[in-house]
């Protein structure tokens, strides 16, 4: 979930100490929330996609972003989170085997949406939360 505007960084910064906190930690509770939800609804074969979940923090220009993320920076357990989220098909106009005449079946798995689910289910409860702080260091402020 990423909240960005112009100028974020430039106002952030002007806040004191305590509203800065008061907001990343708003930041940091929704992501921290999603991961153990998506651990929650993931399914468990061997436990890797599982244990794979994990929260990314980052700070971009004009952006602080935190976000749930299903597996390592690797290529495998991408393809695996990628296969579980979004299912796999076979569709006969393309071929997927390389330099072989030979047609293997390599099968196809049902979708089972474990992120855009927890996505959906913490979306307004993230965007509520955060508002909620940023409204809160303005009144602090004395701005509202």
């Amino acid at each position: 979930m990423k909240i960005e505007a112009k100028g974020l960084q430039d106002a952030f910064k002007k806040l004191p100490r305590k509203q800065r906190k008061n907001i990343g930690n708003a930041i940091r509770k929704s992501v921290r929330e999603g991961v153990r939800l998506a651990r929650v609804m993931a399914p468990v074969d061997e436990g890797d996609l599982k244990r794979g979940i994990h929260a990314k923090f980052e700070i971009e220009e004009n952006a602080f972003v935190g976000s749930v993320e299903a597996a390592p920076a690797r290529r495998d357990p991408q393809v695996k989170a990628l296969s579980v989220e979004f299912g796999r098909t076979y569709s006969s106009g393309k071929k997927r085997q390389a330099m072989s005449h030979v047609f293997k079946q390599t099968g196809t798995t049902d979708e089972f949406p474990f992120i855009r689910r927890t996505q959906k289910i913490l979306g307004k409860k993230h965007r509520a939360r955060v508002t909620r702080a940023m409204n809160k260091a303005a009144k602090e402020l004395g701005f509202k």
